[in-house]
């Protein structure tokens, strides 16, 4: 009898929350309706903005980029940039699709086509604005960064710059060319310890490298 006793009155209390349940409910109906009616907006807006408008979006912006590759390869950098009838160019991708991948990827190759064109500033400019989840690459655009600096005759700045890419890429095939790099700049400026320094962490740290090869010479020069 206990046990039925427990039973019925485990049931009463659930009848009377959803008693209560319906009572807040009847209550608070516009309400709910409202909510509910503001979560399918909102995600109806979603799907729209993902389905009808990004992804057309994406697009068009990897065609006209697809097509800047093609004139960036052949060093058309100029034409890359600036377009032509049928293409609007790295510039124009940068800004009208700024908000996609291929936008974002532009600006590292609009960067890349001032660096080869001689217009520094704009290639520091344009690689500032350029970031990605592709390490290697963001650390490539940094390193350009630095050479852009370089030809400028600022070495604090493009040393920097070196060093920030390598800190975003560390592995034996960029790595020790931007080691080498940072090492030429401390030479030129007469900081042979730091120069050293570089030298002797190439040798360490990326003996299978190209640069580690002949990195005796550098370092004995140093001695």
């Amino acid at each position: 009898m206990k046990k039925k006793s427990t039973t019925d009155k485990q049931f009463a209390n659930i009848e009377e929350g959803l008693s209560k349940t319906e009572q807040f409910i009847e209550d608070n109906r516009n309400l709910l309706m409202s909510i509910i009616g503001a979560i399918i907006i909102v995600f109806l807006f979603i799907y729209g903005y993902k389905n009808f408008y990004k992804k057309p979006l994406n697009k068009k912006a990897q065609n006209q980029l697809f097509i800047g590759e093609q004139y960036f390869e052949k060093g058309d950098f100029q034409i890359a940039l600036n377009g032509t009838e049928n293409y609007i160019g790295f510039i124009n991708i940068t800004e009208k699709y700024s908000n996609t991948q291929s936008g974002n990827l532009a600006k590292y190759y609009a960067g890349i086509s001032y660096l080869r064109l001689g217009e520094f500033e704009k290639s520091i400019q344009m690689l500032e604005k350029y970031n990605s989840e592709d390490k290697l690459l963001l650390s490539i655009a940094k390193a350009a960064i630095g050479d852009a600096f370089v030809e400028i005759d600022q070495p604090k700045e493009a040393i920097e710059y070196y060093k920030k890419a390598i800190r975003t890429s560390s592995n034996n095939l960029t790595t020790p060319i931007f080691l080498m790099k940072c090492a030429n700049i401390y030479e030129s400026e007469k900081k042979f310890k730091e120069a050293k320094s570089c030298y002797l962490e190439i040798q360490s740290d990326y003996p299978e490298s190209s640069q580690a090869k002949n990195i005796e010479k550098y370092i004995n020069k140093l001695k």
